[in-house]
């Protein structure tokens, strides 16, 4: 049986919402808001009906039609059907409504601003992931599905990615190694123009697995590195490409700065750097500017990654403590610093909560608080940000549950927000970066 319903609005996770005849909410993906579609129920829930489309009866001005072959079998964008022009609206009116769902005692509509678009809609992305299909092919996961979608390239992807994919896929020996990789990464090192692969595989390769692999670095003119990571022991072997140069297999950016300047930066294969680098510059522009920074200002960085943040505040203040629980990150924050002649940042291997509890009982004081956590955001830190004489927090959050949940315990603890915006680090996508300051009345 199938029914027909017009989308009222986007909601957290991407999908639209409708209403079937007896007024029970159905949430659908691939649509938009002012699309009246024909669905077909698929599964009932308690509260709503989740549902698939068989028809698009009337498009809404929105609509386009996907660039993408692969669209929607692949499940790596959600978003192609929409205009690249209006994503970044259709994003920021699913973040208000979960902060008005949120109960927060602040009005949102009075910190929330405009959205901030990503200046590149297709290409942006300097990082993929692939699975490797059961007969040795490369893909991406179809949505809601562990069976791979074999692809030849990338629209999200730099063009130099491709390149690659494009001679794994057609001239490469890789076939001979596909039954012992999992996944394969792809990592652009954008000062150099060359690609590190990182294969991750289910065991340390053999001595003939090792030619085959030497043979693959060494095949084409874009390739820096061939990186293999073997389940349980980490990084297991590296082979050099025609271009690997100083024999470290390490990726180098440059972040560019708002005075126009710029951060050499570098990250080992496998550690986290966001994948639109524009995106990323614009989110430490802002970061600066909301920080009102002053050269006595003590800061702490609770998820300092390589420095991608630290760094550039270390040049406007007194001293930055960045704290990450990952080794790697913590060796290519201290890298960067000493890249850069920085004396003034000190990085340490510690998980957030550790951190924090431990400046607490020691008297440390900071005067800014950074906090950048993964999904689940960092509600265990937050107990003790008053407690280290924190008087502003700017939090970067990708993913706005965690984020909501997180302002309403900020908000116990005395702090109120400032200003919001939704940063669109992932067009295409449902996904979305948020940036929050907020301050604690002293």
């Amino acid at each position: 049986m199938t029914f027909t319903t017009t989308i009222e609005k986007l909601v957290i996770g991407g999908n639209g919402l409708g209403r079937l005849p007896d007024g029970k909410v159905v949430l659908v993906p691939y649509v938009l808001p002012g699309d009246e579609v024909e669905v077909r129920p698929i599964s009932k829930k308690k509260n709503y009906v989740e549902a698939r489309v068989v028809k698009i009866l009337q498009p809404s001005a929105d609509r386009v039609i996907p660039p993408c072959p692969y669209f929607p079998q692949c499940g790596g964008c959600d978003f192609q059907h929409i205009s690249s022009e209006s994503q970044a609206d259709l994003k920021n009116r699913i973040l208000l409504e979960q902060l008005e769902r949120s109960c927060l005692k602040q009005d949102s509509k009075s910190f929330l601003r405009p959205p901030l678009p990503s200046s590149e809609a297709f290409h942006y992305r300097q990082r993929i992931r692939l699975h490797v299909g059961k007969d040795g092919e490369l893909g991406f996961y179809r949505n809601q599905s562990h069976e791979v979608k074999p692809i030849s390239a990338c629209l999200l992807a730099r063009p130099q990615l491709n390149d690659v994919l494009h001679y794994l896929i057609n001239k490469s020996p890789f076939a001979k190694v596909a039954a012992l990789t999992t996944s394969v990464e792809l990592l652009l090192s954008p000062a150099e123009d060359l690609v590190v692969i990182l294969m991750h595989m289910s065991r340390r390769p053999r001595p003939a697995e090792r030619k085959i692999l030497e043979e693959l670095a060494a095949g084409s003119r874009n390739i820096k590195y061939v990186v293999v990571a073997a389940a349980g022991s980490g990084i297991a072997d590296i082979f050099p490409g025609n271009k690997a140069g100083d024999g470290q297999p390490l990726l180098f950016f440059f972040h560019a700065l708002p005075d126009g300047d710029s951060i050499r930066m570098t990250i080992e294969p496998g550690g986290f750097c966001q994948v639109n680098s524009d995106q990323n510059d614009n989110l430490v522009a802002l970061v600066i500017e909301w920080a009102k920074l002053d050269l006595r200002h003590k800061i702490l960085d609770l998820f300092c990654g390589m420095g991608n943040f630290s760094l550039p505040l270390a040049r406007q203040v007194k001293s930055v403590i960045g704290m990450d629980l990952q080794r790697s990150a913590i060796r290519s924050a201290k890298r960067n610093a000493e890249i850069n002649g920085i004396v003034n940042c000190t990085f340490s291997q510690n998980s957030a909560v550790a951190g924090a509890k431990s400046l607490a009982a020691t008297g440390g004081k900071f005067d800014i608080a950074l906090l950048d956590p993964p999904r689940q955001g960092c509600a265990e830190v937050i107990p003790y940000l008053s407690q280290i004489g924190v008087a502003q927090i700017i939090y970067i959050s990708c993913d706005p549950a965690t984020l909501c949940r997180d302002l309403i315990l900020l908000e116990g603890e005395g702090y109120e927000v400032g200003k919001m915006k939704m940063v669109d680090m992932f067009p295409q996508t449902h996904h979305l970066e948020t940036i929050v300051t907020l301050r604690r009345p002293r």
